[in-house]
């Protein structure tokens, strides 16, 4: 875990040398962002916000609380009427609107936050560990940012017009969020495209006989495998194999494994994930939405210390004669490590915190018992805790009951007096996606546009449980998707954050967007998994830890204390996101 003290040290000092003077007393740049105050960045390498504070106690918590990382940090500056900020004090979402302000030529899209130089000379020399520090929270990412210059080094100075490109994975959550009206013009071999560029300039929009499409050149190493797999919402190797063939003969492409750096691939717009989809379409409107609620639901903190009063609801995927993917010849079963990860999160929760858990699914021999195994042995006792309990045999049913046993739990949390956003609900699972260059952590979302205003599932078993009798359908509305999703995001982000910044860190998938909304499938069908789609807990989300058929990833996944840090990181996440 990223520890917090050595970036709020840094602000403190930092702030000594803006009132220190001497010789730092440059040229201060200066951006209104609201009314009294202003983003400040002095000698193109220390920022800060200056404040005129208003009056009187609640006036001053309710102002600074808009800015400040800490919710109880205002009450330092009490009869104070005019103050500097320093950035290691400010959250993130604060200071990418500083950013935005005293760096409009800046950029996010889907490889990361473009960065151009906008200051040398007399209002001092921008610097790649500055760039680093705030907007990945770590200057010493600084070697790992790119740059179109191969001769730049960490210690190089920036000049005026330069370009660096800090990448995506490394960003902040909250500097992740693409940058809408920042996208860079389409080149002169895209103006034939009907329709305006996205994604940052990452893909160019054009129409043939067949339709719309987006155009990408390939880079270095990439296949049309993971292109699909980074532009698109598909999940089954089946799927994303015959969109590699669609997108192969839409290309003109004669032998996919003969491909290249460069090569132009043509993606039909239909395939595409929708923040991928070009500006002005129903679908790039959706997501832009979607995105303005996110920002909506942040802003409205939810706090609690020690996860007092939080409740977090694990749901261990799969299990019984639903072992998942399995990879047996090294004693990998999906259902037995989700169980596993899903204990360890359990024990850390109660030993460590005050939150209140419930599982969906016991084993009744292991009970809530860790393994500390690098191979498992598959068993079939497991049972989804409905009353009476359901002994796994149909990864339908399963499911079902799985969101009905959390939608029963909800309700009764709630009755006592729980807030809606103090629930949790966690699905763990781990994929199975067949190409060794896709690894790491994805986390599914209710995607508010692939749900239904309400669903029954069809059968008469369920009704011989409890939990399904007292509400047999699932029910949501329009705006209730739309906050779900938002929620949903916001915890995703914080979880995924916390992956990478464990000791040490996680990997978390980096072929495209790791936080996703939907599954695609064959045929045009789009779906989210039943256990997001019908749950009425405002915040869940489904956990794919791992790619069980990637070599570093199946290694990951056999070490105990790999999964420890995993079931960490996702504790981590929880207290961070409570703040």
């Amino acid at each position: 875990m990223k520890a917090y003290l050595p970036r709020h040290i840094a602000g403190l000092l930092a702030l000594g040398v803006l009132l220190a003077g001497g010789a730092w007393a440059d040229t201060i740049i200066r951006k209104e962002l609201d009314a009294g105050v202003s983003a400040a960045l002095r000698s193109a390498r220390i920022l800060y916000l200056e404040a005129s504070l208003p009056r009187g106690d609640a006036q001053l918590e309710a102002f600074l609380r808009q800015y400040l990382s800490s919710a109880d940090d205002w009450k330092q500056y009490r009869n104070r009427q005019m103050v500097a900020i320093p950035c290691g004090r400010l959250s993130d979402t604060a200071r990418r609107r500083m950013l935005e302000a005293l760096f409009p030529g800046d950029y996010v899209d889907g490889d990361g936050w473009w960065h151009t130089v906008a200051y040398d000379g007399a209002s001092g020399t921008e610097s790649l560990a500055a760039l680093a520090e705030w907007v990945a929270g770590d200057a010493t990412l600084v070697a790992r940012l790119r740059t179109a210059d191969t001769k730049i080094t960490p210690d190089s100075p920036l000049v005026r017009g330069q370009r660096v490109l800090v990448p995506r994975e490394l960003l902040l959550p909250a500097m992740r969020t693409p940058s809408p009206g920042h996208e860079p013009a389409a080149t002169p071999e895209a103006a034939g495209s009907v329709l305006p560029p996205a994604a940052g300039g990452v893909l160019q929009y054009g129409e043939d006989r067949q339709g719309a499409y987006a155009e990408y050149r390939l880079q270095k190493g990439e296949t049309l495998y993971r292109t699909v797999a980074r532009f698109t919402d598909y999940y089954e190797n089946r799927d994303i194999l015959e969109a590699c063939g669609v997108i192969q003969k839409r290309s003109g492409i004669r032998d996919a494994r003969k491909v290249c750096a460069g090569q132009r691939v043509r993606i039909p717009l239909e395939m595409l994930s929708d923040a991928y989809q070009p500006a002005g379409t129903a679908q790039r409107g959706n997501y832009e939405a979607m995105r303005a609620e996110l920002e909506r639901v942040r802003s409205e903190k939810v706090t609690s210390s020690g996860l007092e009063g939080v409740v977090v609801i694990l749901d261990p995927g799969h299990g019984g004669r639903d072992q998942g993917a399995a990879v047996s010849k090294l004693g990998l079963y999906e259902d037995e490590l989700n169980y596993d990860i899903a204990c360890r999160i359990k024990r850390i929760l109660e030993s460590e915190t005050r939150a209140k858990v419930h599982m969906t699914v016991l084993d009744p021999n292991q009970q809530h018992r860790e393994s500390g195994a690098r191979r498992f042995t598959h068993d079939d006792d497991e049972a989804v805790l409905v009353t009476p309990n359901y002994r796994i045999q149909d990864a339908k049913t399963s499911a079902n009951l799985r969101w009905y046993l959390a939608n029963d739990l909800y309700r009764r949390e709630r009755a006592a007096g729980v807030p809606e956003r103090k629930v949790i609900f966690a699905s763990i699972h781990c994929d199975a996606v067949y190409n060794d260059s896709v690894r790491g952590t994805m986390v599914y979302v209710p995607g508010a546009d692939y749900r239904r205003d309400s669903e029954t599932p069809a059968g008469s078993l369920y009704r011989r449980y409890k939990e399904s009798r007292s509400a047999p359908t699932a029910t949501c509305t329009a705006s209730q998707r739309r906050k779900d999703e938002a929620l949903s995001r916001a915890f995703a982000e914080t979880f995924l954050g916390a992956l990478r910044g464990s000791k040490p860190p996680v990997k978390v998938h980096s072929a495209g967007s790791p936080v996703r909304n939907v599954i695609r499938q064959r045929g045009g069908r789009a779906y989210v998994p039943a256990v997001l789609r019908n749950c009425c807990v405002p915040t869940k989300v489904l956990i794919e830890a791992a790619n069980m058929l990637n070599a570093q990833d199946q290694a990951a996944l056999a070490d105990p204390a790999w999964r420890e840090a995993f079931a960490a990181a996702f504790v981590d996440a929880l207290l961070r996101h409570y703040n």
